[in-house]
């Protein structure tokens, strides 16, 4: 996006835009510098062709004390030599009242295995889109850090790397740097063997033709070191697809485990996908390799309604009229019914978000 005017409020912090050069029919983004900080909103016009913007920003402070991990999910999957590994964290800023948790020394932590490549860091951000982040090499081998400030309210942190699994055996050594309420870990294939002290089994389960292994950790405290050993033969080849029906997802009631399930498996098979927007670069190269036809038409509205679906589901669960639990199951099932629809025919050309939902 480009930058297109900027103001400074006034002391009660109200501000305001010409109208020359912005056009209503089109998109656009609101970013107030606070202390430091960016903060973001959308900016929606009414009938009138005028858009009234609130835009909360809070104070800055240093002390974490009010940060905590609600949930640690951890995927595992182990296939051929390589090893892959996906954490994400949920992190809750409950500071009362609210402050942007902000250290020019870093705000998020975190430790790599040796035999680790580098990092694949994200937040996600505004509109549910994962803002990549530039993880710095801290002054130990293997621990890294990022700088982005922690608002209050929930903030989704993902960590990815790949890593050697030559020999047959991996060693997973993490530690947060803030105190962990719940943790889960997937594992993938189910055979593979699993030493943990903190990590205790939780059963297995199958989903999409594909057995797995859960194991759970209860609260840990801040800086507890999370350790795993996990060793045994990987799958030989890639992950087999589900050839089930079109967007079929078994899921029982308040299971977490299948929740889960859904956004390791989309893992799996893109890596880039980590929050499920990001496809869509590799669609555009390939608009033009096959000419439209009645079949490809029909997949891509398919494709677009779910997009629309997962976009009007994520202004729902922003506005508060849903709750948590209900969100994230009904949003893993509609990325797993996208993942089996992008895998019946070619590359399809959607539309990004802002030209279906403003268009001109």
């Amino acid at each position: 996006m480009q930058q297109i005017a900027d103001n400074i409020t006034d002391a009660s912090g109200h501000f305001s835009f010409a109208q020359t050069g912005i056009d209503p029919a089109s998109f656009y983004l609101l970013q107030a510098n606070y202390q430091g900080v960016p903060y973001h909103a959308p900016v929606q016009f009414g009938p009138s062709g005028a858009a009234t913007v609130n835009l909360p920003v809070y104070d800055s402070t240093r002390d974490p004390s009010s940060l905590r991990v609600h949930t640690l999910r951890i995927l595992v999957g182990a296939e051929g030599q390589k090893i892959r590994v996906q954490e994400e964290y949920e992190l809750e800023n409950s500071s009362q009242p609210g402050r942007t948790y902000a250290n020019p020394d870093g705000t998020f932590d975190f430790h790599l295995p040796p035999q680790a490549n580098e990092p694949k860091v994200s937040v996600t951000g505004l509109m549910n889109v994962a803002l990549p982040q530039a993880p710095e090499r801290g002054k130990s081998p293997g621990d890294y850090k990022i700088r982005y400030a922690m608002k209050p309210g929930t903030t989704t942190l993902t960590v990815s790397y790949d890593a050697d699994y030559s020999t047959g055996q991996f060693s997973i050594s993490d530690r947060a740097p803030f105190p962990i309420d719940h943790a889960e870990m997937f594992v993938i294939p189910a055979s593979l063997k699993v030493d943990s002290k903190e990590f205790k089994p939780a059963g297995t389960d199958t989903a999409n033709n594909i057995q797995f292994q859960k194991f759970e950790a209860g609260s840990l405290p801040r800086g507890e070191v999370l350790e795993a050993v996990l060793s045994g033969e990987a799958a030989a080849t890639s992950l087999p697809e589900d050839n089930s029906a079109e967007g079929t997802v078994k899921s029982v009631p308040n299971n977490m485990t299948r929740l889960g399930i859904p956004l390791f498996i989309c893992f799996l098979l893109i890596l880039l996908w980590a929050l499920g927007i990001r496809v869509s670069k590799e669609w555009s190269r390939w608009k033009d390799v096959q000419a439209a036809s009645p079949v490809r038409r029909q997949l891509e509205a398919k494709a677009d309604a779910l997009f629309n679906s997962m976009a009007d589901l994520d202004e729902l669960f922003a506005t508060g009229k849903i709750e948590k639990k209900q969100y994230w199951k009904e949003r893993l099932e509609l990325k797993a019914k996208l993942m089996a629809l992008l895998k019946k025919g070619p590359p399809l050309h959607i539309e990004p978000y802002a030209t279906r939902r403003n268009p001109r």
